[in-house]
């Protein structure tokens, strides 16, 4: 007949305390009470599924130890702030979409008697010559203006083509003419206070002055934009 399954045996106090101190007799499949005092060492059958009493301990002091780690991280001074940004960076709420906001930090200024070209200059309607410069945009995205190169007075300029360069500590940019026409005059104080530019740019950083074809130049001017469309070209 086969053999009946017998309940766990304890050891007695001498065999069990052998048996701690030489670390034999312990399977693996056992989960193990050392002898504490006059209570012998106790081995406990388990599935081998089961996790030990040892190894649940160990992991949860585990996640407690990653858990307060974290914590630490986050919320105390650190001496290395890379270290402690990829530590928190879990933790971090996620990035926002910047705001719309124009280069120089202020939203520009936009005067709605000017016309503008899509190359961010701009243009004065009147009865006499029509004077151009750069619009406010432009000398905040530019930054600190250092040198510029105007058209000639009697120089013949072209709408949409270069007609000169303006220099900033950034770069250097062609000046696209806004309307067609010659030259009349332009604005030579810039020669010795280019940062006019930057500080007066609808007033004393004008650059020329042009004299279109009356027949064309209503057609020239409503091919620029209005305040409202180059608003919303500049983003302001």
């Amino acid at each position: 007949m086969p053999d009946r399954e017998r309940p766990p045996a304890t050891t007695s106090d001498e065999d069990a305390t052998a048996s701690a101190d030489s670390g034999e007799g312990t399977p693996e499949a056992f989960a193990v009470s050392p002898a504490i005092g006059p209570v012998p060492s106790i081995y406990v059958p388990r599935s081998p599924s089961e996790p030990s009493a040892t190894d649940l301990l160990w992991h949860a002091g585990a996640q407690v130890a990653r858990q307060a780690r974290n914590w630490a991280a986050c919320h105390l001074p650190h001496h290395d702030p890379e270290c402690r940004a990829h530590e928190c960076a879990a933790h971090a709420a996620p990035p926002t979409e910047p705001k719309a906001n124009p280069p120089g930090g202020t939203m520009p200024e936009i005067p709605a008697d000017l016309r503008y070209s899509k190359d961010h200059l701009w243009a004065r309607p009147g009865t006499g010559p029509v004077r151009v410069g750069v619009t406010d945009f432009a000398q905040q995205s530019l930054g600190d203006v250092v040198d510029m190169t105007l058209p000639e007075p009697g120089a013949t300029v072209t709408a949409g083509e270069a007609c000169g360069d303006i220099e900033s500590v950034k770069s250097l940019s062609d000046l696209v003419a806004p309307v067609t026409g010659t030259v009349r005059t332009r604005n030579d104080d810039l020669t010795g206070s280019p940062d006019l530019v930057n500080t007066d740019p609808y007033g004393q950083g004008w650059m020329f002055e042009v004299e279109a074809d009356p027949a064309t130049l209503s057609q020239q001017f409503a091919a620029l934009m209005d305040a409202d469309a180059y608003r919303v070209l500049a983003g302001a």
